[in-house]
């Protein structure tokens, strides 16, 4: 599978979603590697999601020959 972000956006994206769920769970102490495999899991949900649906959402640059 091809990365749909850079790896430093990937790890932002991560932190910032491990964050949210610290957050959610009222900033429990000792849960950060949870937290962080947790956001890590839907990372990758997010990535097979977008690689999904990115084929069927680009359009063609050039339109097709039509032959008549």
């Amino acid at each position: 599978m091809s990365l749909l972000h850079s790896p430093a956006e990937r790890q932002r994206r991560i932190s910032e979603i491990a964050h949210r769920i610290w957050e959610s769970e009222g900033r429990p102490t000792g849960q950060a590697r949870r937290h962080w495999q947790m956001a890590e899991k839907l990372v990758q949900a997010e990535e097979r999601q977008a690689a999904l649906k990115k084929p069927a959402d680009e359009k063609p640059s050039v339109p097709p020959k039509h032959n008549p």
